[in-house]
């Protein structure tokens, strides 16, 4: 289990995620907060090697979507390095950001 820290020190972590990904579930994590790793705050569901994955919270709206960058003409597509984080105005943006950078750190090249 990984966590977002406020700083460097022996604190709670802010947010923590867990690693889900079973046979039968379609969800890649669960984050919670750190105080308490049996409410879930948000879902994440998809694929995030093809970066194709969608944030929900917990009332199931989607918070947040992680797609892959296309080219405008044409229909290229870039690497896995580059895609679109598109955020719903509900869900802060350095969270979000903080999700993508678990998620590479979970599902990322070794």
């Amino acid at each position: 289990m990984a966590g977002v820290q406020r700083r460097r020190s022996r604190q709670s972590p802010v947010l923590r995620q867990k690693h889900v990904r079973l046979l039968s579930s379609k969800f890649l994590a669960h984050v919670t907060p750190g105080r308490d790793p049996k409410q879930v705050i948000y879902d994440v569901e998809g694929s995030f090697s093809r970066r194709c994955c969608k944030v929900y919270d917990d009332k199931r709206c989607p918070v947040a979507e992680i797609k892959c960058k296309e080219a405008a003409v044409g229909g290229v597509t870039f690497g896995a390095d580059v895609f679109r984080l598109v955020v719903e105005p509900q869900l802060d943006t350095t969270v979000a950001m903080s999700l993508v950078i678990m998620l590479d750190q979970m599902f990322g090249p070794r």
